[in-house]
């Protein structure tokens, strides 16, 4: 039993009351936040008035459900009424939306408390470090001096030192999953569309995909049905279970330390799960690598457009110099890019699926670097952290990480399922999580 339903029974039983479980988060914000800057912003008095109505709820019987008065933080990508949302920017700071996301508004419509804060990010969501935004670089809660990833870092740092119970990122390259193995939680990204983004201030809406952040399975299943609005029993756990072991030259010499933990993990699965292995290149991986190039630099130069001509220096510089160097490509190119996805997506769930049930990677191909990391074995850090999930975001394919113990170690393993097949996904993660956790 997960973190969340241990929570509702304890608020049903009441042997505690979300205003007591506020105060613990208050208390770990108070003691980390300064040094990891998972924060954006905080409001300690409307967590607090929302948890005394959650603890009234469940006092009279009225409880909303499992998530009831449950503390579940929100990247500040996420318009929230009333409620400044930054993108971690100087250029949004004195942004209040007057609506609030459609994931929001099912958290809220659930009773989570998403008002302890708003969670840091990397600037506009553009970089898997998480080293760039105008409330501090994200620090790892298991080492300061190196990165907790992005851009989704504020999410992932939240969940993993019991800020919040759960937190919601969004993912357009791996900004859940690079952050969430990095900091050895669990995070999803969801089949292309499953979960709404309205209200979600995008980087690509062609590759923008919301995911939670959870410290367990159960919770992040439970986040998972709660925002796609899916019954829990659709799609079922394959009997004869295909996998792909997904290898790429490059990344599978990046890190010695990962392609030894990661192959300790495959033959652990082998050997204890019914399953069918076979480690083969990940078909046509560069085609899928040139397509997200271009796609994400000319949609995120279309809405940063006006910005970057009348308030260039308000920008992080590295953001600035991603967002104007990629603002020049030509129409036949970001075309030709869209023709390509969809030939790929076609290829992925017509002769990929057809043959494997599911593929595994590592999430990353190196361990958490130091902060101050620009290059690694002469690449650009940013090309080496979305190296193994990039492609899953092109092909819009549900895909989820769970920490190698020790989760302090900061490698993931990445698991890609078939087109809106998250159920039988996250079936499949449980039984993978129970052989490596024992």
């Amino acid at each position: 039993m997960g973190q969340i339903l241990n929570l509702h029974q304890a608020y049903l039983t009441g042997v505690t009351t979300p205003e007591l479980m506020i105060d613990k988060a208050i208390s770990r914000v108070e003691e980390r936040n300064s040094e990891l800057h998972a924060f954006a912003s905080l409001d300690y008095e409307k967590a607090r008035s929302e948890a005394a109505q959650a603890s009234d709820r469940y006092r009279a019987g009225n409880s909303r459900g499992v998530l009831d008065g449950v503390v579940v933080g929100l990247k500040d990508l996420f318009e929230t009424a009333g409620i400044p949302t930054t993108a971690g920017s100087r250029i949004l700071l004195d942004y209040v939306p007057t609506h609030d996301a459609d994931v929001v508004k099912l958290l809220h419509h659930a009773g989570a408390n998403t008002y302890l804060g708003k969670l840091n990010l990397h600037e506009f969501a553009y970089s898997p470090t998480g080293t760039s935004s105008q409330f501090g670089a994200m620090k790892n809660p298991h080492d300061p001096k190196k990165m907790a990833g992005g851009s989704s870092g504020g999410s992932a740092i939240a969940v993993a030192t019991g800020m919040t119970a759960a937190a919601l990122g969004t993912d357009t390259g791996g900004s859940v999953r690079i952050p969430a193995a990095f900091c050895g939680v669990y995070g999803l990204k969801p089949s292309y569309g499953r979960i709404s983004a309205r209200g979600v201030i995008p980087l690509s809406w062609t590759l923008d995909h919301v995911g939670p952040i959870a410290s367990d399975l159960d919770d992040l299943e439970i986040l998972w049905h709660t925002l796609s609005q899916k019954p829990e029993k659709e799609g079922t756990l394959p009997d004869t279970r295909q996998i792909l072991w997904g290898t790429h030259e490059i990344w599978d010499t990046m890190d010695p330390a990962v392609t030894t933990r990661f192959g300790q993990a495959m033959k652990q699965i082998e050997e204890r799960l019914e399953v069918s292995l076979r480690q083969s290149r990940l078909p046509r991986i560069d085609e899928v690598g040139a397509s997200q190039q271009v796609i994400i630099g000319a949609e995120a130069a279309n809405y940063h457009w006006a910005w970057l001509a009348s308030r260039p220096d308000d920008y992080q510089e590295d953001v600035r110099e991603r967002l104007t160097s990629r603002a020049g490509y030509l129409a036949v190119q970001y075309i030709e890019a869209l023709r390509r996805r969809q030939e790929l997506i076609d290829f992925y769930d017509n002769h990929v699926f057809d043959h494997y049930d599911f593929i595994m990677t590592p999430t990353v191909p190196i361990s958490p670097p130091s902060l101050d990391t620009v290059v690694v074995n002469g690449m650009d850090v940013r090309q080496v952290l979305t190296g193994w999930t990039s492609p899953f975001n092109l092909l819009g394919l549900p895909a989820l990480t769970i920490p190698l113990p020790p989760a302090a170690q900061g490698i993931g393993l990445q698991i890609v399922g078939p087109r809106f097949g998250e159920n039988g996904l996250i079936a499949f993660a449980h039984s993978v999580d129970a052989t490596l956790q024992s």
